[in-house]
């Protein structure tokens, strides 16, 4: 097991011939004081977090932030991307605008009265993507929930709507809620995440999926929920190819310790993981059926399924259905999370966080 988890991990962190680091910086405005409450953007931003975090990635999420707050989050999410290399996500959900051609993005202390305030006010797009091309990584991913209606719409000459189109330096995709030119939907009343936002938690964890693939199907399931009116867009200039969950782990080096076995795994698909849903935990049997295994990082952390009967054994089958995961360590904080198991062999990463 231990073996299979470090040659997964490794793995996971290759794009395409090189391992590298996986940093994210995750940022989530709501509450603007100013211009009306967003109801989703922080829990977009949370819900992204977490999901990196399982995936592997080193992310440091923000919330509610002012523009010095913005500008000196994107300043040290480019050293660090400048210090460890590898592939970076810049997650960004909140207003958003352009103003003669260029987009900003919209800090909650903002008090914009007219035009010609916001470079002064908002943050321009535009310096995030010249702080990734100072970095100089090999692979940036951008992606920008922040299309929605413009607040000062009425107090504007211009009647420009959404986020202009913007173009990346080598090696970076900009995704885009909506095509350019166009607003997105915060998301129906009374829900937790934007449309655009529902998808992209659904299928970031799909195995085998390229990140170009993950946003063909974070459009359709977009354009379906949205009858249409709402087209997500992405521009890319990516040299290599990333996958949040690569669908095959490679064979294991040959020198590997005959003592210890490794299991097989048939290429399998990652669970959808949900909040806890309100549930009487029941025993289920195990039997014939799909086959879960839980990668940890550390590797020695405890694992269980809560709602089966015995303990957690890599490649255990279990029949369709919800179950409950508890990966704790000492010294780390202990995650919960429901996955769901239909008919396809589950295989999960979990990342635990080191207590402060």
């Amino acid at each position: 097991m231990k073996i299979i988890f470090k040659v997964f991990l490794m793995f996971c962190l290759t794009f395409s011939v090189q391992a590298a680091q996986k940093t994210a910086l995750v940022i989530g405005n709501s509450n603007y004081p100013n211009l009306g409450k967003l109801d989703n953007p922080v829990n977009d931003a949370a819900d992204i977090s977490e999901k990196l975090r399982i995936l592997g990635f080193d992310v440091d999420d923000k919330y509610d932030l002012d523009r010095r707050q913005m500008r000196n989050a994107i300043r040290e999410y480019a050293r660090k991307l400048k210090k460890k290399g590898g592939g970076g996500i810049f997650f960004y959900a909140g207003h958003g605008m352009q103003v003669k051609g260029k987009n900003y993005l919209i800090p909650i202390n903002t008090d914009i009265q007219s035009e010609f305030e916001v470079p002064d006010e908002a943050v321009e797009a535009d310096m995030l993507l010249r702080s990734l091309e100072d970095a100089g990584n090999p692979l940036n991913i951008v992606v920008l929930d922040a299309c929605r209606n413009n607040p000062f719409a009425r107090s504007f000459r211009s009647s420009e709507k959404g986020l202009a189109r913007m173009e990346g330096g080598s090696g970076t995709l900009i995704a885009y809620s909506t095509a350019p030119g166009k607003t997105a939907s915060d998301g129906a009343p009374g829900g937790r995440n934007s449309p655009y936002a529902k998808h992209l938690l659904t299928n970031m964890t799909k195995t085998g999926l390229s990140i170009e693939q993950v946003f063909k199907r974070v459009r359709v399931g977009v354009e379906d929920d949205t009858n249409g009116t709402q087209t997500p867009w992405e521009t890319s200039s990516l040299r290599s190819d990333f996958y949040f969950v690569p669908s095959h782990i490679p064979s294991p080096v040959q020198n590997v310790e005959q003592s210890k076995p490794v299991l097989p795994v048939k290429q399998p698909v990652v669970a959808k993981v949900e909040s806890a849903p309100v549930a009487v935990e029941q025993p289920r049997t195990q039997m014939q059926g799909p086959k879960l295994i839980i990668y940890t990082n550390p590797e020695e952390a405890n694992v269980k399924v809560s709602n089966v009967s015995g303990s957690y054994r890599p490649g255990m089958m279990l029949s369709p259905g919800d179950y409950r995961i508890t990966v704790s360590k000492d010294g780390f904080r202990s995650t919960k999370q429901w996955i769901t198991i239909d008919k396809d062999d589950v295989n999960l990463q979990v990342t635990l966080v080191p207590e402060m």
